[in-house]
């Protein structure tokens, strides 16, 4: 599949001409909500919601941003996810982890492996709310519409 994407402004409306196989059509971003992209401000206040506690933050600004918030709530997923391993590897490192040899390298691999798969996850869905992409996480996006969210001022 070969997809270019050409935007042209005619008067006051924005028009994106898809090419796909050699055929053009046309979508408006007021009349079609799939060509509507992301503002830059919205890009990045999501792909900071990727970052550690600043995650609430970005939850906090999506009022009514609809992609704020999916990757908002991916990033609080990611978040308690991460305080979960932690635990969970304090726990590990405290029972199993007095065990010479075996206990070590058995702990030291889970946090390695738990570590690197949260960096990736963090990554990628910084990279993806940067493009202005709509990503589900594995495993932790299909929670991401059960997250309440943070709106203390409704406006």
């Amino acid at each position: 599949m070969n997809d270019h994407v050409v935007s042209v402004r005619t008067g006051c409306e924005m028009h994106n001409l898809t090419e796909w196989n050699g055929t053009k059509t046309a979508a408006t971003e007021a009349g079609d909500s799939s060509a509507a992209k992301p503002t830059e401000r919205s890009r990045w206040i999501a792909a900071a919601g990727y970052i550690c506690f600043v995650c609430f933050f970005s939850l906090w600004k999506s009022k009514k941003d609809v992609f704020i918030r999916s990757h908002a709530s991916q990033g609080v997923l990611l978040f308690i996810a991460e305080c979960a391993v932690l635990v969970m590897a304090a726990i590990l490192g405290a029972t199993f982890g007095r065990i010479k040899i075996v206990g070590l390298i058995v702990v030291g691999l889970f946090e390695l492996i738990t570590g690197i798969a949260a960096l990736v996850l963090s990554i990628v869905g910084m990279v993806k709310a940067l493009f202005g992409e709509d990503w589900r996480m594995p495993f932790l996006g299909e929670y991401r519409d059960k997250v309440p969210g943070i709106h203390w001022r409704e406006g």
